[in-house]
């Protein structure tokens, strides 16, 4: 009787255990979904207020936004808070659209959160006077020489972030800033923001 009444506890006892995990995992599940949806919610009003679009083509953006998000492999959120960066920058759609599936890609290879791609890139692109047409050509440039040499495209990009707009005014192209950056950054090991800074000054002085 004794042995019976320890095995229906032990029973009860795991039961009881099973089912509070399952209750927890849906719980957190819901609360994680609510979560989502609220940041996205938030994300997509204030693309509305930055760009005073209307309902209507809020919805048409939003479906856009998921498509994209899907193929590139990164949550609907993650494309809107970067779109959004773009749109407070007072691009035209087409513009947003290009930056934020490049800049997106680039957060992939890089590991890093869209929103601090986002900056980085836009200091290259800014910096170059990049067109929509261009925007993946300049992030494939960086891409190719991290991929040759022992600087990673996080380190050219945030480097260039601090110098693009200074070389250009100064008549170094994205090519020879690219070669400069990796070439330092691989030999010194420095810090991305130092080495950027550092060639800015340089290309002043020369």
């Amino acid at each position: 009787t004794l042995l019976d009444s320890m095995a229906e506890t032990m029973g009860n006892t795991v039961k009881w255990g099973i089912a509070s995990s399952a209750l927890n995992n849906f719980t957190g599940s819901v609360q994680k979904a609510y979560g989502y949806i609220k940041n996205l919610d938030t994300s997509l009003n204030n693309i509305r207020i930055v760009t005073e679009k209307s309902a209507e083509e809020m919805d048409k953006f939003a479906v856009k936004a998921n498509n994209a998000a899907k193929s590139l492999g990164q949550s609907t959120t993650a494309y809107t808070d970067a779109a959004l960066i773009y749109y407070q920058q007072g691009l035209a759609e087409e513009e947003v659209i290009a930056r934020a599936d490049t800049t997106l890609k680039a957060a992939n290879v890089t590991g890093q959160a869209a929103a601090d791609v986002s900056e980085q890139l836009t200091a290259v692109w800014n910096g170059f006077q990049v067109g929509a047409e261009e925007t993946e050509l300049y992030v494939d440039k960086l891409a190719a020489v991290a991929a040759t040499t022992a600087a990673d495209l996080e380190e050219l990009s945030t480097g260039m972030s601090k110098v693009a707009s200074a070389a250009n005014a100064m008549g170094v192209d994205i090519d020879q800033l690219n070669g400069h950056l990796a070439t330092v950054v691989s030999v010194t090991r420095q810090a991305p923001e130092s080495v950027g800074t550092a060639l800015k000054t340089i290309y002043a002085r020369m």
